[in-house]
């Protein structure tokens, strides 16, 4: 077994925790003090344009051979997420799952019209979107194979710097289908590891009771004879959750991190596998019911490559135009850190190393120091990109710069290998891109905010539908796979009618709703498209209740791959200035049935609605 160096970065301090925020020069204790936005307007987060932001063309800022691996016992496959509607959100796969309410009038009149069956078309089973079943699903490919619901800050339940941490953010992306989470640890004052986004306003939570919540929530329960507490858990699924471990906690609390884990969670942790034994990915199939942490690389203590540690530990070197960017793999924390300290004209001290028993729980996912100065081809020549277990970690804006350098590398590493893309340090707000742009590079963990629905969120609802978190990649993405055929698609839609659409604020009035509904198409080639191609719209109506049997036509679409091409569907209100949105839908091209269908619709803050859309369907790819 071939090992490399370990890699350690520069960490916060943690006494005293401060806030830094960009634009001001001070410096605010917050542990131990309420301190809020409201009562330290000075230290409030300034309002951040895209302009502000800096991005590479791909990607825009959204608006809205080795021994056999340990294989644990499995016993049967697990199940596809379910979602029910006064539970979860959209998001993480969350399809409705109870009947769709057609009694209106002008939806009955709509169905006859086109020789419908109501009671047909109101059975989720009939719907826009054909979800899998059991049977159909395959869970027997490497990890690397599958895209993964991925969440990014997952603590948070609002804004990156004074948004409340809580375990709830935990129970909320678990049920509604995420399998991949991550917690920020840091020292706690008790001598208790806790968790928290440093260097800002946020909140800390005990590291030990967000054990306990994913404990709780992880997985699909059958311990209960509580049909209605058993329906709470049915969107979790009981595909393996991987934790993306951040850790800034120095040696004495990672060695109690590593007691809670292995006490808390108990068998359902993956442990005691050699990161330098592991000779390939399990399947999920082979984790079902198990978590698998992910933390970084460091090598058996008696390892010489160890004392590489202090050379790579030294302070980043000050260019003319500020700090020195680093275009290496970072975990997410140091990353935005990083920026943040930057933004703010402070320098990122040092990070403690992590200990080797904490290191050994990512045996399977285990993160590396990405090789960028190297003058070769890094992604798929280097020693470490070869290891079976390694996983890279990337801001959004990293990797489109090793983008423009390494294209088919990086889709070459990522048909075999695991990658992790998460958000620009500076997305304050919380707000996501476009996924489809790192899905089509073959990156599996694609963390987005969940704290917000907007156009991110809204294509990860319609990549993982009913998928339990897991995602089969696409013919052409995987290991010893030709090259992705890339096609061409007709689709028309004739938007018939619609009923019970969700107002977009509480306070409007149905009789002033003017919805129009607009269809946009998500592809993932790069041969250029036409506006005209990949949108189109109705005429407004209006009510909560209306018809429109208008047809909206794309022609030649070019650049789809079905799996992931995605068709998505907004109800806007049509207003003097911006349009706002009134519920949506996502359904992915190779789920999309043809012929009269019901679309159920989510309001504009990703809860399941009594809202549908009667369509109908014709499509061609070619």
């Amino acid at each position: 077994m071939t090992r490399t160096g370990i890699y350690t970065r520069r960490h916060l301090p943690t006494k005293p925790r401060t806030a830094l925020i960009p634009g001001d020069q001070r410096s605010c204790p917050s542990r131990g003090n309420s301190i809020s936005p409201t009562s330290f307007p000075l230290l409030a987060p300034p309002s951040l344009s895209s302009k502000e932001v800096p991005y590479l063309s791909f990607y825009e800022p959204s608006t809205t051979a080795h021994p056999q691996p340990h294989k644990p016992t499995i016993k049967s496959p697990p199940t596809m997420g379910k979602h029910h509607d006064e539970d979860h959100r959209a998001g993480g796969g969350s399809a409705h799952s109870t009947r769709a309410d057609l009694s209106s009038p002008i939806l009955q009149a709509a169905i006859r019209s086109h020789n419908g069956d109501a009671v047909l078309l109101a059975s989720p089973s009939e719907s826009l979107i054909a979800l899998p079943t059991p049977e159909q699903k395959d869970w027997s490919h490497p990890l690397s194979s599958y895209f993964i619901s991925s969440s990014h800050n997952t603590y948070l339940t609002g804004h990156q710097l004074y948004g409340e941490s809580t375990t709830d953010g935990y129970k909320n992306v678990l049920l509604r289908g995420c399998r991949c989470i991550e917690i920020d640890v840091w020292d706690g004052g008790d001598g208790e590891p806790e968790v928290f986004h440093g260097y800002t306003l946020t909140k800390e939570i005990k590291f030990e009771d967000v054990c306990k919540a994913i404990k709780k929530y992880a997985f699909t329960r059958d311990d209960s004879e509580d049909k209605e507490e058993m329906a709470k858990y049915e969107g979790a699924g009981e595909g393996p959750v991987i934790i993306s471990l951040e850790c800034h906690a120095k040696e004495d609390q990672q060695r109690k991190m590593v007691e809670i884990m292995e006490r808390v969670w108990g068998e359902m942790l993956v442990k005691d596998v050699e990161p330098e034994e592991v000779g390939e990915l399990p399947s999920p199939e082979e984790l079902r019911k198990r978590i698998v942490v992910k933390a970084k690389y460091t090598p058996p203590e008696q390892d010489p490559a160890g004392m590489v540690t202090a050379a790579i530990t030294q302070p980043p070197k000050r260019s003319s135009s500020g700090w020195s960017r680093r275009s290496s793999s970072d975990s997410s924390s140091d990353s935005e850190l990083e920026e943040l300290s930057r933004q703010a004209k402070k320098q990122k001290p040092k990070k403690a190393k992590m200990i080797r028993p904490l290191s050994r729980l990512g045996a399977y996912c285990s993160s590396h120091h990405f090789p960028s100065r190297d003058p070769g081809r890094p992604f798929v020549e280097h020693k470490t990109s070869l290891l079976a277990n390694h996983v890279y970690s990337f801001s959004e804006k990293v990797f489109a710069s090793h983008h423009e350098k390494w294209r088919e590398d990086i889709f070459t590493h990522n048909k075999g290998y695991l990658m992790r893309v998460y958000p620009f340090g500076l997305r304050f707000s919380s707000s996501n891109g476009d996924p489809v742009e790192f899905w089509k590079r073959g990156v599996q963990l694609v963390a987005l905010n969940w704290q917000k629905c907007d156009e991110g969120m809204m294509l990860n609802e319609g990549l993982f539908a009913g998928e339990g978190g897991y995602v089969l990649k696409p013919d052409g993405f995987r290991p010893g796979d030709a090259p992705p055929q890339y096609k061409q698609l007709d689709l028309t839609i004739e938007v018939i009618a619609a009923a019970n659409i969700p107002l977009p604020d509480k306070n409007d009035k149905a009789k002033s709703f003017e919805p129009y509904v607009k269809v946009e198409i998500h592809v993932p080639g790069d041969i250029p498209n036409s506006k005209e191609k990949l949108k189109g719209k109705t005429k407004a109506k209006r009510g909560v209740e209306c018809a429109w049997n208008e047809k909206l036509e794309f022609k030649g679409v070019q650049g789809v791959v079905e799996k992931i091409t995605f068709v998505r569907f907004k109800v806007h209100d049509e207003e003097f200035g911006v349009d706002d949105l009134a519920a949506w839908a996502c359904v992915r091209l190779d789920r999309m049935r043809e012929g009269l269908r019901v679309v159920r619709l989510f309001d504009n803050e990703g809860g399941h609605s009594k809202g549908v859309l009667l369509v109908k369907v014709a499509k061609r790819v070619y």
